[in-house]
């Protein structure tokens, strides 16, 4: 709550909420994946979560959603080799807060165990080999009109 006893609460949209609601049962975690790497993630990845200044304390994450829409990054960190515009994927993990001593808003480090570029051209996430409806069949070879009648 970021409101006061006796302190007035102005009707309206509000830059800073008075009061903010939310289960924290699980608690998720979103992840910025670079548009150049997003091939490479998959819901069946696994991820580990770091705590920022002791890396020490981390926890197994589960995969809850990827978020429909490659977004603009919104922090930059102002790295000089970072490009100013970098697309991310959103990824939502989840974890029990009794296994992580991490805190509502509290940044966290993230690393997901990556396929090769080997095995993600082997079986894509996509799903572009579907959408001709082929559904995990091969595609019949063309025969030319001429050879068929003959």
């Amino acid at each position: 709550m970021n409101v006061r006893l006796g302190e007035y609460a102005a009707a309206g949209v509000l830059s800073t909420p008075l009061m903010t609601m939310g289960s924290i049962e699980p608690l998720h975690i979103r992840v910025d994946v670079d548009e150049a790497d997003a091939w490479r993630v998959r819901s069946d990845s696994p991820a580990i979560g770091r705590l920022r200044g002791n890396p020490a304390i981390a926890v197994a994450l589960s995969f809850v959603r990827f978020e429909p829409y490659v977004l603009p990054k919104r922090s930059l960190t102002g790295d000089t080799t970072e490009r100013v515009d970098t697309r991310v994927l959103q990824a939502i993990y989840a974890f029990r807060p009794n296994d992580f001593p991490a805190f509502v808003g509290q940044q966290v480090d993230v690393f997901i165990k990556a396929s090769t570029r080997a095995v993600a051209t082997q079986s894509p996430t996509s799903g572009l080999t579907d959408l001709a409806g082929l559904n995990g069949r091969q595609p019949r070879k063309a025969v030319p009109q001429d050879a068929a009648e003959r």
